[in-house]
């Protein structure tokens, strides 16, 4: 495979980047839901690991950027702000509000309004909802990226890229037992998982190499494997073999991540001509993503009172049903809107500046 296309052989992958965009978020439900529907830890626990396919997503998507795509800083700022924090500031209004209604105190609100909360303790960083932790590398991820794209732009950049993140992540992992708190608080940012992000880019380079169905096989073969591997032994010790286990410290993500990155590229561009209705589906799920990860933690204490209703089961599809009915209607009529502003504003910045230089 030649690794180092022309721009003009990439596909259009958006429905499927889309796709595994939910499949992500309903994993990390599941995850966080199995115990409420009173099942016994099995394989599928370690669908928590969903959030480290987010940010093998994440990597793939701005990809581009290393290659061949320009990067215009405001607007591109403009379009990540306008895409994550108008519902992550409903999510965290609406996680404070509970605790409000329900008399507990509403403490550390600002650390997480200016994500901040994961800088101190895990107490401080679950405060409101477990799934807030991941947003903070994210955004380190998007304020780097414009100087990452200098310093490491083209194919064996990102190789170098890729290795010295992977080196930087082994160092924390392997001094996380020194107790020190920066390295605890490192591994959970940027220089600890700026590795999985650079895993989406090299995946962004298989793709684009169009893999053969042989490659592509293999690929998920490997996959499948390691993924097996590792969620057995999750479903075996839980956290506590992994806390234990000085290969597995710090570094069952970055695991879970290489499992994900041979599984993204060996179905993305797998399908050549989808149908209507795949790619209906696909976005669909896409689009709901964002708020069913922000918001599965919050319906069981919203739904607390109906409990006595149903089977620990029912309750929990009732709250899975509910998450993606608040994720469809924020979408439709609040976190879509604010996008489009975003692209709007965006596009103006960028056609002012075309004309400025000219």
């Amino acid at each position: 495979m030649n690794f180092n296309p022309p721009p003009s052989s990439a596909p259009d992958n958006e429905w499927s980047i889309e796709f595994l965009r939910g499949c992500a978020a309903m994993m990390v439900m599941y995850a966080h839901y199995y115990s409420l529907a009173g099942m016994e830890r099995n394989l599928l626990n370690f669908f928590f690991t969903g959030v480290n396919l987010f940010f093998v997503i994440s990597g793939f998507v701005f990809a581009p950027y290393f290659f061949h795509k320009k990067i215009q800083i405001k607007s591109f700022f403009i379009r990540r702000i306008f895409r994550i924090y108008p519902l992550y500031l409903v999510a965290l209004c609406s996680y404070a509000a509970l605790r409000y209604l329900n008399g507990i105190p509403i403490e550390y609100f600002f650390e997480h309004l200016f994500f901040l909360h994961t800088l101190e303790s895990k107490e401080i960083a679950f405060y409101f909802n477990p799934a807030f932790w991941s947003l903070p590398p994210e955004i380190e991820f998007y304020l780097a990226i414009p100087l990452l794209c200098v310093l490491f732009r083209g194919g064996k950049p990102v190789r170098v890229l890729f290795f010295a993140a992977l080196a930087l992540h082994f160092v924390l992992a392997k001094n996380l037992d020194s107790k020190n708190l920066i390295f605890q608080i490192m591994i959970f940012h940027l220089p600890g998982l700026l590795v999985e992000f650079c895993l989406g880019i090299l995946t962004w380079m298989v793709v684009m190499a169009k893999p053969s169905l042989l490659w592509r096989l293999l690929l998920a073969t490997l996959g499948v494997a390691l993924w097996l591997v590792l969620a057995q032994i999750f479903k075996t010790g839980g956290d506590a073999i992994i806390y234990n286990n000085k290969w597995l410290n710090g570094n069952m993500g970055l695991f879970a991540a290489v499992s994900y990155a041979f599984l993204m590229a060996s179905f993305v561009g797998l399908i050549q001509n989808p149908s209507a209705l795949l790619k209906k589906f696909a976005i669909l799920i896409g689009n709901l993503s964002f708020g069913v990860y922000l918001f599965h933690n919050l319906m069981p204490s919203a739904l607390e009172f109906s409990k006595a209703w149903f089977s620990s089961l029912q309750y929990a599809m009732v709250c899975a049903g509910a998450t993606l009915v608040v994720a469809w209607i924020l979408n439709r009529f609040y976190e879509n809107p604010f996008r489009k502003i975003g692209r709007r504003w965006a596009n103006s910045v960028e056609q002012s500046q075309q004309v400025a230089a000219h």
